[in-house]
């Protein structure tokens, strides 16, 4: 019990750290396009990899076939995210506030239906971030939810591009060079696409086993170069604290990377599963070309237009009920997939 006449002090809130990092969305994904049509398309030219012929000057040239493209088409997923602002709220000491209260119910409120509107946005940026690990682990993101039978969007990235290893081949087994299967992976990678996967993305279980690699543990950089400074050791992308520079060898740049989220059933698992590698080349034009592409909001009071979310709040009479809702038509599209790799590697 707390008697009134006990003085107490509130030193400060101490927040939650649940701002999700976008770090494979950034890296891997920079581009972002809305299009208000229900599906999005890119054209996609075939690799032409032919030799000029030869010939004599006497003779006609010999026609040469323009290369072909394909057309692949993808419909985003939807998301809705609805909350009650319950009426209590608004009448109740928020966390920060003067014991007693000093603050009016409609000022709380306000504060409420922000607080409502930012833990929605940072789901839907979760939800993006573990699209894009999908696309970059299997080539293709599985969609399915209450009332929303499962689909599975295939980019269509080459099968090969997706092992686990097993028996003596796994990483951490005798005379197994991670550094030689990162380099065998990367040169599959060129081959099929013709990118140059230097960006390496680990779980730290996986770097655990990398590190003890000879070839990487004696020429390993840990120096991250910038244009106008040098940074040594393990380096934070960003403002966020799980994905980590930690060294480079040759071409490749290492990262580690392992962020928390919460399953709708409330497991908690990890956007980069234990074991797990991505070797991917990043860029919009020379890497992976992933976009993030957002879908028209199909809701009138939104106009249809396509924005990455759409927040709204309305009031019901009777019973009085407020309600906030935020809206999202998101799929990470990774327009060249064959530019990227991923192995369970024990």
């Amino acid at each position: 019990m707390v008697s009134l006449y006990d003085t107490r002090t509130l030193q400060s809130v101490i927040s939650g750290l649940d701002r999700p990092q976008m770090f494979l969305t950034e890296v891997f994904f920079p581009s972002i396009v809305n299009f208000d049509t229900d599906t999005i398309e890119f054209d996609k030219l075939d690799r032409a990899l032919g030799l000029a012929p030869f010939c004599s000057p006497l003779v006609q040239g010999t026609p040469v076939r323009a290369k072909g493209y394909q057309t692949d088409t993808f419909t985003p997923a939807y998301m809705k995210l609805k909350n009650e602002v319950g009426l209590n709220r608004p009448l109740k000491r928020r966390h920060g506030e003067r014991f007693g209260g000093d603050q009016s119910p409609n000022a709380r409120r306000d504060q409420v239906l922000v607080e409502i509107v930012q833990e929605q946005y940072f789901k839907a940026l979760r939800r993006k971030e573990w699209m894009a690990s999908a696309a970059l682990r299997t080539g293709s993101v599985i969609v399915e939810g209450e009332d929303y039978p499962r689909q599975s969007v295939d980019f269509g990235r080459d099968p090969a591009h997706t092992v686990t290893l097993t028996g003596a081949a796994r990483w951490g087994e005798a005379g197994v060079s991670p550094l030689d299967d990162i380099q065998a992976w990367s040169d599959l990678v060129a081959d099929s696409s013709g990118a140059a996967a230097n960006v390496v993305v680990m779980h730290p279980t996986a770097w655990a086993y990398a590190r003890r690699d000879p070839q990487i543990d004696k020429i390993l950089d840990h120096r991250y170069v910038r244009p106008t400074q040098v940074e040594l050791g393990p380096l934070s992308r960003g403002e966020g604290r799980w994905g980590t520079y930690v060294g480079s060898v040759g071409q490749f740049d290492f990262w580690t990377y392992t962020q928390p989220y919460d399953t709708p059933g409330g497991v908690r698992e990890s956007f980069m599963p234990a074991n797990t590698v991505i070797i991917a080349a990043p860029g919009e034009d020379a890497g992976v070309a992933g976009y993030q592409a957002h879908g028209a909001i199909k809701d009138p009071s939104a106009g249809y237009q396509p924005v990455e979310i759409y927040s709204k709040n309305w009031i019901e009479q009777d019973p009085a009920v407020e309600w906030v809702m935020s809206q999202s038509a998101p799929l990470m599209v990774p327009a060249r997939p064959n530019a990227s790799f991923c192995a369970t590697v024990r």
